[in-house]
């Protein structure tokens, strides 16, 4: 009796059976030839096939890589503008400070100003005074006291006070030799002025608006306190 095993064998063995096997391997080879050039995915909608699939990736790798080289330029481009700005605000600061010191200077300058203004007003106030004290110190010891100023030169002649010579106190003094001095034709004043035995050397009178000096020589006219 023939066993399974005998059967088999014989199955296997048969022309036909080897052409069924190689006519199915033939066949998957031709469908996943087929498969792989035609296979197809969802790209935004669209169906593309592998290699589209492929060169779009690869295409948003460059783009990628392009958003990052920018993002890296912006981000430097940031960091400088913020520099820039801290540098702006620092010199902003710094001009703030100038000013405020400025205008703190010329307040200060303003004070002192005023002060100085006092000082000046009081010095002069007490020059003034200083003035009055030696006149009336002067006054009470008996002396004279020339002011700073120039002494008038007048040559012999007829001289009108207010015209000629200034109103004023006067210390008159010859200038050489001696010879007669007088005031209003002497009412005033009547001295032989100069080096002489009856004369005196210097003298002081008043001389007020309107009057008339006659002197037969050349005389100086000192002011005096």
């Amino acid at each position: 009796m023939e066993s399974k095993y005998d059967s088999s064998r014989k199955i296997f063995k048969s022309v036909w059976f080897w052409i069924a096997v190689a006519g199915v391997v033939v066949l998957c080879g031709v469908f996943y030839f087929i498969g792989s050039h035609t296979a197809k995915v969802d790209l935004n909608g669209k169906k593309a096939s592998l290699e589209e699939l492929v060169e779009e990736i690869e295409a948003r790798k460059v783009l990628l890589g392009e958003l990052k080289n920018k993002t890296e330029s912006w981000t430097k481009e940031v960091a400088d503008i913020q520099k820039e700005l801290q540098e702006a605000e620092k010199e902003k600061n710094e001009a703030l400070t100038i000013i405020e010191n400025k205008s703190r200077t010329e307040e200060e300058m303003k004070e002192l100003q005023k002060q100085v203004e006092k000082s000046n007003k009081e010095l002069s106030s007490l020059t003034e005074e200083i003035k009055a004290k030696k006149a009336e110190l002067a006054a009470a010891e008996g002396k004279i006291i020339e002011k700073k100023q120039e002494p008038k030169i007048l040559p012999a002649g007829f001289f009108m006070v207010g015209k000629d010579l200034p109103a004023g106190r006067y210390k008159v003094v010859a200038q050489s030799g001696f010879g007669n001095f007088f005031v209003n034709s002497g009412s005033k004043v009547n001295i032989i002025l100069g080096d002489s035995e009856i004369g005196v050397n210097e003298y002081v009178f008043y001389a007020d608006e309107g009057d008339e000096i006659e002197s037969t020589l050349s005389a100086k006219f000192i002011p005096m306190e």
